[in-house]
């Protein structure tokens, strides 16, 4: 371990020199993908560097100050790795640095890091604003990667003093700040946090107040309210690795395989921990493509297809075939079954809609008929004058077996459908995902949705002006009616509606309520 540690010491003194070599030729600082050769070097020497274990720690601390300023962030950050508490300070400098691509390193490092981190960066932060300083070029050291790190180590302290600043930010003269601060308020996933943003939103509110902060803040209490929604219930979604929580979205590897996974990726495993948009991958593919009109990527909107083995029966023949699980959200809500002539379809408006068909396949219920349609191309099954493309009614019935099998009963013909076990456990994180689309979207709609209803009641109540009127001049006292009395709770009798993995699930009889309770 000696000898490696020794030639993964003189291997980085080497880079460190032809690197300083480069920026004097190039007259720029070293950047990721500036030399192909030296970055692949860099990454080669960090992983060695870790592979070298604690012994290595102490060798690299000492040799710190005498390497190029770019080793010496990669290097800090295989320390952080290696659990080096002398590594926070010299990563915190790093946030501090003019070069956008070392301070988002450092920043994920730090954050990887985690709950050591937080009072250095509290004591950095309050330091920068109490004792304001210039960096080496006389220009303002700024705290936006240092807070944007804080925020991104979700705890209690960092939590507080976010509320803090805020504090010190709510007033003249900081709006710039107040806007950055409270767009970092998603990262710490605290709802409590929402009237607060809420009462900075409307003080911001009028027409000669700066449009950044509400639109911050706008943005945060949005994302606040997806994540408590996304909290509140057990989310296993056919997803981009991007929005899953146990992607690592710098080094692209998915925490629970522990394999890389690119970060379009679509699996069956995702649990989401925010909203999504789609353009965000979209961009990124248009940039990496030769031909900038391919924007074939991850969009989550119109995934990619699900391939299953189904059984059928049309009219008295037994068949099977290969079929293919696909949604169309953004035209009609639909999640489709089908082998390019045989076509089932879930239609869809709202989430209860999906809750109704997710519970049905989860096995409430012996019978349901919302929303399915049958779309045959007759062309292709029968002989004969049979050309027209059947579109029917159809319905869900629970087979002998347990499975769901999927009926129409026609004048032409009578087609059977089996959905067995796989398919739907295949197919349910397909239904969570278009849920978890539309709670996002209602999310974002709820600003204009709630204008409407505003600009709605106002126009309503001027309506009524001129019957208030008349009832006075008949000798009324125009008063508003006494409001129906409240009824009492109820005094719930549940019953066991379904069960998962995770949870139990049980419905009131009298008035429906359903509670969850965790295994």
């Amino acid at each position: 371990m000696q000898t490696e540690l020794r030639d993964t010491l003189g291997a980085l003194e080497d880079l460190s020199e032809e690197i300083d070599d480069w920026e004097i030729e190039h007259d720029d600082c070293f950047y990721k993908d500036a030399d192909e050769e030296l970055t692949v070097r860099v990454g080669d020497v960090r992983e060695r560097l870790i592979g070298c274990g604690s012994d290595a720690i102490a060798p690299i601390e000492a040799c710190l100050d005498d390497l190029n300023p770019y080793v010496r962030t990669i290097v800090t950050g295989a320390l952080g790795v290696l659990g080096s508490p002398g590594a926070i300070e010299p990563l915190i400098d790093v946030l501090e640095k003019h070069h956008e691509e070392l301070c988002e390193y450092a920043s994920e490092v730090l954050k990887d890091i985690g709950t050591p981190a937080i009072t250095p960066l509290i004591n950095r932060i309050t330091d920068r604003l109490d004792n304001p300083a210039v960096d080496e070029y006389g220009e303002a050291i700024d705290i936006i990667f240092a807070l944007g790190t804080l925020s991104g180590i979700e705890d209690p302290r960092s939590y507080d003093f976010m509320v803090e600043l805020l504090d010190r930010f709510d007033c003249e003269g900081f709006e710039w700040e107040l806007a950055h601060l409270c767009g970092c308020f998603c990262d710490q996933h605290n709802p409590a946090i929402i009237p607060r943003l809420a009462a900075i939103s409307e003080g911001f509110g009028d027409a000669n107040s700066p449009r950044m902060v509400t639109n911050e803040v706008d943005d945060a209490i949005r994302c606040l309210e997806v994540d408590r929604v996304l909290r509140s219930e057990d989310w296993r979604i056919y997803g981009c690795c991007f929005v899953c929580k146990d992607y690592n979205r710098r080094s692209e590897t998915c925490k629970v395989r522990g394999e890389h996974e690119p970060f379009d990726h679509f699996c069956m495993e995702c649990e989401p921990a925010r909203e999504f948009e789609c353009n965000v991958c979209i961009l990124k593919r248009l940039l990496d493509s030769q031909d900038e009109g391919d924007v074939s990527g991850c969009n989550i909107d119109n995934m990619p297809p699900v391939p299953v083995d189904l059984a059928y029966r049309l009219n008295q023949e037994e068949l099977s075939g290969r079929f293919r699980i696909t949604t169309d959200y953004d035209k009609s809500g639909l999640i489709v079954i089908s082998d390019g002539c045989i076509e089932l379809n879930f239609k869809f408006d709202t989430t209860s809609d999906l809750d109704v068909l997710k519970e049905f396949l989860e096995g409430v219920g012996d019978y349901f008929s919302g929303g399915i349609r049958f779309n045959v191309c007759s062309e292709e099954l029968f002989d004969g004058p049979h050309h027209d493309v059947v579109a029917e009614s159809g319905k869900l019935i629970r087979g002998n077996c347990g499975d769901t099998i999927a009926v129409y009963e026609g004048d032409q013909f009578e087609l059977e459908l089996v959905l067995d076990g796989d398919t739907i456990d295949r197919l349910i994180p397909v239904i969570d995902t278009q849920r978890f689309l539309l709670r996002c979207n209602s999310y974002k709609r709820m600003d204009k949705f709630e204008g409407r209803q505003d600009k709605l009641a106002s126009v309503i109540s001027k309506l009524r002006e001129p019957y208030k009127s008349e009832e006075r001049s008949d000798g009324s006292d125009g008063s508003e009616e006494e409001p129906a009395a409240q009824k009492p709770p109820c005094d719930h009798e549940f019953e066991l509606l379904k069960t998962h993995k995770k949870y139990t699930v049980y419905r009131c009889t009298k008035c429906g309520e359903t509670k969850k309770e965790f295994n």
